[in-house]
């Protein structure tokens, strides 16, 4: 029987989806030729597919070190980094539409995102798991993304292959496979917790999994993207350890 909670987050889910539609109509009149056209324009400039593909997210113009940072992961197929950026400057959202880009655009498989507990990690990866499924824009250009089977909160794959598994802090990462490819996208957000940060050693014996068993989920011979993103809550946390 579902609870109280279950009911809040079933309508929560129907609402975003149902905003995601809304904000992303299409032209049901262009062309096959202007369609692919528009979409290979669009892809050489990813500000200006970000803006095309989530507008009820890029709300307004990015900084020039928004930029810069979305160049970097772009660029390096193999790179880590650590977005301690302050609240409201849009460090989950950049790095949600960049992992889509990288994996509607076939750079990248195979992602995994690590919240402090596995409700977390599923909010988190909500919004990556609705705009695959009601982004209208995303199904026109790119295909239906949905694989029946194959799609929960906390695990699901697209029709084309790629995967998105949620993972609470501590959890074992084993068997985050995509078939036989391991994780070549590692995604840290929200990991550092008030009551966490008043023992250092809870930090120490957190920071020994991230780097150890987390990471150890990566193959040796595929690049890596790792993004870690929170606010530095105290002077020894996760983030700062990361960074």
């Amino acid at each position: 029987m579902a609870t109280a909670e279950d009911r809040r987050s079933i309508a929560q889910w129907r609402q975003y989806v149902e905003n995601t539609k809304k904000a992303t109509p299409v032209d049901l009149n262009e062309s096959f030729g202007d369609q692919k056209a528009r979409v290979a324009k669009l892809e050489k400039n990813p500000e200006a597919w970000f803006k095309f593909y989530f507008p009820n997210y890029y709300t307004s113009e990015p900084t020039a070190f928004h930029k810069a940072a979305t160049r970097r992961v772009l660029k390096n197929a193999e790179y880590y980094e650590v977005r301690s950026w302050s609240r409201e400057l849009a460090k989950s959202a950049r790095t949600m539409m960049e992992v889509l880009f990288l994996t509607l655009t076939g750079k990248k498989h195979n992602v995994l995102l690590v919240a402090n507990n596995l409700d977390n990690a599923e909010r988190l990866l909500m919004p990556y798991k609705a705009n695959l499924e009601a982004n209208n824009r995303i199904i026109n250009d790119y295909g239906e993304q949905v694989k029946l089977g194959s799609w929960e909160s906390a695990e699901f794959k697209t029709k084309d292959g790629k995967s998105f598994r949620a993972l609470g802090a501590g959890q074992s990462p084993r068997g985050t496979r995509n078939d036989a490819a391991r994780p070549d996208v590692i995604l840290i957000d929200d990991i550092d917790t008030d009551e966490e940060c008043r023992n250092e050693q809870r930090i120490k014996d957190k920071v020994k999994w991230i780097n150890e068993a987390l990471y150890a989920t990566r193959s040796v011979s595929n690049p890596l993207l790792w993004i870690a993103c929170g606010n530095i809550i105290h002077k020894f946390c996760c983030i700062t350890e990361m960074a």
